[in-house]
């Protein structure tokens, strides 16, 4: 591959940069349509929380977070990224390179530790309802304040010495420093590895596999016919979890992780064995978290869906999209209503008393 050689005003000297100017303009497009739709997916959502008060429920709270820091990384991070490489050359010097570095990391961190905390509150209200209570509202922003606290914290310590930030492999883009000898530099990226990734994604699969099996078994436990309000609840309930938890889950792992192997490759592996292209292409695939999220709103929850449509401009549009959401509505309860299972249910003279009064329970707080 032919390098590219390019003068770096700012530094005054030459760099050799290990990409095309082709691929450098790939990467830049990329970034810019990234921009632009997490932007305008992003800016959607809040707006949507912002006009509808009754979707700010303590949950939502959580997912305007993310939005919000969603929103920032468009607006704020990425844009020194995707600038550089459409010039094909770093521009914002060591001050530009910190500052994007921190702030890819800061969000990115932040994002990270709040949907481990949506995981948590989720494990709590559906697998131990008793507990619902306790997440109020200020519970709520108490764990997001310190979910945007400990982003933070991983993310200015490089600025005071422990690790430091400095351009990636492909030259046009900032990071945490991986190949260093530097004892510094090995203590931060272990515990980075551990504190910001296995940490969040464990606590993840342990509280979606428990809501997972809560709702799996009420629906095994349910004593009523099939055509009861309670049933198809239950039903239509296991299965959106069970979408939600694919979703978010996948999400998180198809985003991160892959960033997060090639980073600890070069941390403690042979760095040089990694082409610049391969280090590159993570780190968007990293960043373009920022336009899955809304997404997964607009596709889970029918409430956020109709509230976005009453945006839309155009009257014949939205009111064919209202129609359209009402009609899934309606095939999926029609579903519910004609499903048959073979599994032969317990009559009311074998009631078993912990699975009717767990399942009520249940119930009665979802109801609230």
């Amino acid at each position: 591959m032919a390098f590219n050689v390019t003068d770096n005003i700012i530094n005054n000297e030459i760099d050799v940069l290990p990409l095309s100017s082709e691929e450098y303009t790939f990467i830049g497009t990329v970034l810019l349509i990234i921009i632009i739709f997490g932007t305008l997916e992003n800016g959607s959502v809040l707006i949507v929380f912002l006009k509808n008060k009754q979707l700010r429920s303590t949950t939502n709270c959580f997912i305007i977070s993310l939005a919000v820091a969603d929103f920032a990384m468009c607006v704020f991070a990425i844009p020194v990224s995707m600038s550089s490489n459409l010039a094909n050359r770093w521009l914002w010097g060591d001050v530009g390179c910190t500052y994007e570095g921190f702030m890819v990391y800061f969000l990115g961190l932040s994002q990270m530790y709040v949907l481990c905390a949506i995981s948590v509150d989720r494990y709590i209200v559906i697998a131990k309802p008793l507990y619902k209570a306790k997440i109020t509202n200020r519970v709520a922003c108490v764990s997001i304040l310190s979910c945007w606290i400990g982003g933070f914290f991983w993310a200015i310590m490089p600025v005071f010495g422990w690790s430091s930030y400095d351009k990636e492999a492909q030259g046009t883009s900032c990071t945490i420093v991986w190949q260093s000898g530097e004892l510094s530099v090995k203590s931060y990226n272990i515990t980075i590895f551990f504190m910001c990734l296995l940490f969040p994604l464990s606590i993840m699969i342990y509280c979606y596999y428990g809501v997972f099996m809560t709702v799996k078994n009420i629906s095994r436990n349910r004593i009523w016919d099939m055509n009861s309000r309670i049933a198809r609840r239950n039903l239509q309930i296991e299965r959106k979890m069970a979408k939600s938890i694919a979703l978010m889950v996948g999400t998180f792992l198809f985003s991160w992780v892959p960033y997060a192997i090639v980073s600890f490759w070069a941390a403690f592996g042979d760095a040089s064995m990694i082409p610049a292209i391969a280090s590159a292409l993570p780190a968007i695939l990293a960043k373009s978290s920022t336009i899955w999220n809304p997404i997964i709103y607009f596709l889970t929850n029918n409430q956020f869906r109709s509230a976005l449509i009453r945006l839309v401009p155009c009257a014949n549009l939205k009111r064919y999209l209202l129609g359209k959401v009402e009609k899934d509505d309606q095939q999926d309860s029609d579903t519910f209503k004609t499903t048959k299972l073979d599994t032969t249910y317990q009559t009311t003279n074998k009631i078993n008393p912990s699975a009717t009064i767990s399942t009520i329970s249940y119930n009665q707080k979802q109801d609230t």
